[in-house]
């Protein structure tokens, strides 16, 4: 009787796992096609701050684009001015609390067909008092 330990199965096993582990480690290691944007252009300074157009709506019709105040009817033409070399027809708008709901969707439907493409809303905190 020999004492001796039978390493035929243990090569087999251990072969079999070196075969699973090489084929399921590419299957894991692939990744998500990711679309970085390109790098902004080092020289040239952000504008997008003074690019922004924040248009407001207070009590008693009064319309503010940034701090510019005019009359409602002025309104369309004005910002139509302002859009027409802007290439992402953005606008910003902060209304007041007083003004109902209503009046606040004809003035962005106002805003909309004179050429704002993207409305953004404002909101500031509920807590903060009024200017």
């Amino acid at each position: 009787m020999r004492s001796d330990i039978n390493v035929t199965p243990l090569v087999d096993v251990v072969l079999v796992l070196l075969i699973i582990f090489m084929v399921i480690t590419p299957v894991v290691q692939m990744g998500y096609l990711v679309r970085v944007p390109p790098k902004a252009p080092a020289n040239v300074p952000p504008s997008a701050v003074q690019d922004q157009i924040i248009i407001r709506l207070q009590s008693a019709d009064r319309v503010f684009i940034n701090k510019e105040e005019m009359a409602l009817a002025s309104f369309p033409t004005r910002i139509r001015e302002i859009l027409r070399g802007n290439t992402s027809k953005m606008v910003f708008f902060s209304g007041a609390r007083d003004v109902d709901y209503e009046t606040t969707m004809k003035f962005l439907d106002l805003a909309r067909a004179s050429g704002a493409k993207n409305i953004g809303i404002i909101v500031e905190d509920p807590g903060a008092p009024t200017p």
